[in-house]
């Protein structure tokens, strides 16, 4: 039999029991549906990075060592090597515009090409190792993670020239755009946001995140103003953006390398490769954020991108086998690369 409320107040405080109830609330609140893997769709091998998704044009992108690999998501019929590149991290689409910047972390380069035809129309220069980006539609700009080198290039995609070089320190992962201009950075290197005004070309301040090893993927909840970011020590950070403060600190897995965010569900993704799962985190600005899910997926799915007509996730992933030298990462076992639809029942 369990212990009488009476009891468990007396032993746990009233105030621990009211965080108790609160808790069950938010998870009462939430949407039954769970969420579970609906298909697999085999592609070729290789190495991967970031995907994103043209719900519009049913489109989706995923950066690779020899270039952008896109699927269709309708047919399902996959170009291994759509547009050229030099080891790409991934594709960002440049707002309604219909092109789209690919980040090429070793030449050091961006690639700028149109969405509908995969016609390449420029690269720009930018810093050392550009590895994520980030369309800001308030200075209608791509922001560049320059990895290695410490900065974020602002890329005119229309102009085909970086117009600002802002200097943040340390090693740069991924970036998620805010209101009015602002964007915010996981520094890995230092366990901390690094919060940037686009238009005054500068860091304004910086959120640490305690408890966190090498933050990489980021997302913003612009409907509530919160940052989170995912550690590789296995828990996800949510913050207030204003002011930086913890609402909470959720384990989430290990092996995750990017985090997706469904605004209209209000619901956070965090994939965790090691383990093969995909928690789910709902989010609101009046209650704490709950874990309200664990769903299974596959090893080595670590990151992915959301449809957001149909409310799918797609994650890639493989079977991984031991680096092989120089490459220091993990190596992909053949004939074992696919992408995961992950949707709920």
């Amino acid at each position: 039999m369990g212990m009488r409320f009476r009891d468990c107040t007396a032993r746990l405080g009233l105030a621990a029991v009211l965080a108790m109830l609160a808790t069950s609330a938010v998870l009462a609140q939430q949407p039954s549906t769970h969420f579970a893997v609906l298909d697999r769709i085999p592609g070729p091998d290789g190495g991967w990075d970031y995907a994103t998704i043209d719900a519009a044009a049913r489109r989706l992108y995923l950066g690779r060592d020899a270039g952008v690999l896109t699927m269709d998501l309708e047919t399902r019929n996959i170009t291994a090597v759509a547009v050229p590149g030099e080891g790409v991290h991934g594709a960002t689409l440049v707002g309604d515009t219909g092109l789209v910047v690919s980040t090429n972390g070793d030449s050091n380069t961006v690639t700028v090409f149109e969405g509908a035809t995969n016609k390449v129309v420029g690269t720009v220069k930018v810093g050392k190792n550009p590895d994520a980006s980030v369309y800001d539609p308030t200075t209608r700009l791509v922001a560049v993670m320059n990895h290695s080198g410490g900065t974020v290039s602002l890329v005119d995609p229309a102009k085909l020239k970086v117009v600002r070089t802002i200097v943040v320190g340390g090693e740069l992962e991924a970036g998620a755009a805010g209101l009015h201009g602002e964007l915010f950075v996981n520094v890995a290197s230092r366990h901390q946001v690094a919060v940037l005004s686009l238009s005054a070309g500068k860091v304004q301040r910086r959120m640490n995140l305690q408890g966190c090893e090498d933050p990489s993927g980021i997302a913003y909840d612009a409907g509530d103003d919160l940052v989170a970011s995912v550690c590789a020590n296995g828990v996800t950070k949510i913050l207030r953006a204003k002011d930086g403060h913890e609402l909470a600190s959720l384990k989430t897995g290990f092996g995750s390398d990017g985090l997706i965010y469904d605004q209209s569900r209000k619901l956070l993704f965090v994939p965790a490769a090691k383990e093969g799962t995909l928690s789910v985190i709902a989010l609101s600005a009046n209650k704490p954020p709950v874990l309200v899910e664990t769903a299974k997926t596959a090893p080595g799915a670590r990151l992915g991108a959301l449809d957001t007509r149909t409310g799918r996730l797609y994650l890639p992933m493989a079977k991984l086998g031991p680096p092989i030298p120089p490459d220091p990462w993990p190596s992909v076992v053949p004939n074992t690369f696919a992408i995961l639809v992950v949707g709920p029942q």
